[in-house]
């Protein structure tokens, strides 16, 4: 039992490091929002190995804070991937109305695969669509929510502590 308290508190710990060094960056609170909206929206992509890559290298570009825009991009990881795909995959086929057009493996074959691949750009542009249907919306509200974090948490950093009240 002590050794699963030590793993949560430790865990936790780090989880506490990581948002501190968040909330601290220097940057401005309009350039680390958009950062993560821009790691938020690019996460909600199909294009998994590159996520990181162009989620730095756009944030360089438009001037945005690269750790926000990292941070935001690993809402797809090992294990939301499989939802966030399904689920990308489901909202972008029924929009272009091609549910109907994938068809699926009845067995494990290479014949099958060979099927499924000669598809697969009807599949990618499904997850294209639901991605980014579903990350606009995502990437608005991570930044309303973390311009609104930032903000707050610049502002009580830096007022002086109220008497009674332990700075």
């Amino acid at each position: 039992m002590d050794e699963r308290l030590d793993m949560f508190l430790k865990f936790n710990l780090k989880r506490y490091q990581w948002y501190q060094r968040f909330i601290a960056l220097r940057a401005s609170p309009h350039a680390i929002a958009g950062g993560m909206a821009l790691g938020l929206f690019i996460g909600m992509s199909p294009f998994f190995g590159l996520h990181i890559v162009t989620a730095v290298a756009l944030a360089a570009l438009l001037k945005w804070s690269k750790i926000a825009a990292l941070i935001g991009v690993n809402i797809t990881n090992a294990i939301t991937a499989s939802v966030i795909y399904a689920i990308n995959y489901w909202v972008g086929s029924k929009l272009a109305n091609s549910s109907g057009r994938t068809i699926w493996p009845s067995d494990f074959s290479f014949s099958e695969l060979l099927k499924l691949l000669q598809q697969s750009t009807h599949i990618v542009l499904d997850l294209v669509i639901g991605g980014a249907v579903l990350g606009l919306p995502l990437a608005l509200a991570g930044y309303a929510m973390t311009l609104r974090l930032v903000i707050v948490y610049r502002r009580r950093r830096s007022s002086p502590p109220i008497e009674g009240r332990a700075g």
